[in-house]
């Protein structure tokens, strides 16, 4: 009698342990439940930066006169590093043409004469600012390309781009399209489909020609 009543308390405890670990396994350290890990690989980099365009000091003369605040077209969303940046000055610089190098590299070439900035993230989707409407851009991954202080003006110094909004990659590239959607407003914003999910990049500028250039690794 008292053997069968050890083995009982035996078998109890062991599945006191199994209901005691399955617990453990569930809960954090602090008692919550599980949580989502986020994948090593998701890639959160953003890349900054700028370049003068030519001669920032020759232009058209001063700037006109600013609107006031109240009229001015909001723009919601803008990356902090754009922000301020939103409208040209009175010198303009523009994209001239959007080239694809290789299967991996997108060259934004720049005309005109003065300062442009840059900011180049992965993003979940691609949302036009001002917009709700997301784009249905190919590929695993969407790269966003941020050139601010740009003009859609034709002047002296240069002409806009005037190719088709979407650029298309080979079979076999790293980058499968590249959508380049000029604002009047001051920046001109590009999606870049990728192949891949989220692979490294990188960001680099010349002089001659003035361009932004973004090589996704393949």
């Amino acid at each position: 009698m008292y053997d069968g009543r050890r083995r009982a308390s035996v078998a109890l405890s062991a599945v006191g342990s199994l209901i005691l670990g399955f617990v453990t396994g569930c809960s954090g350290a602090d008692g919550s439940g599980p949580v989502d890990e986020v994948s090593a690989g998701t890639n959160y980099t953003t890349v900054t930066g700028s370049l003068v365009v030519g001669d920032h000091m020759s232009g058209p003369g001063p700037p006109t006169e600013a609107l006031p605040p109240a009229e001015l077209p909001v723009v919601p969303e803008l990356p902090e590093s754009l922000d301020g940046a939103r409208f040209p000055s009175g010198s303009p610089v523009g994209v001239t043409d959007v080239v694809f190098e290789e299967s991996s590299t997108v060259e934004f070439r720049l005309g005109g004469n003065g300062p442009v900035s840059y900011t180049v993230r992965y993003v979940d989707e691609a949302v036009r600012y001002a917009t709700s409407e997301p784009l249905a851009v190919p590929g695993k991954s969407v790269l966003q390309v941020d050139l601010s202080g740009t003009s859609t003006d034709s002047g002296d110094t240069f002409s806009p781009y005037a190719g088709p909004e979407r650029v298309r990659g080979g079979a076999d590239s790293a980058v499968v399209s590249v959508d380049f959607l000029a604002d009047p407003g001051g920046i001109s914003q590009s999606f870049i489909g990728v192949a891949a999910d989220r692979p490294e990049f990188t960001v680099t500028t010349t002089e001659e020609p003035a361009a932004v250039i973004v090589t996704v690794e393949s």
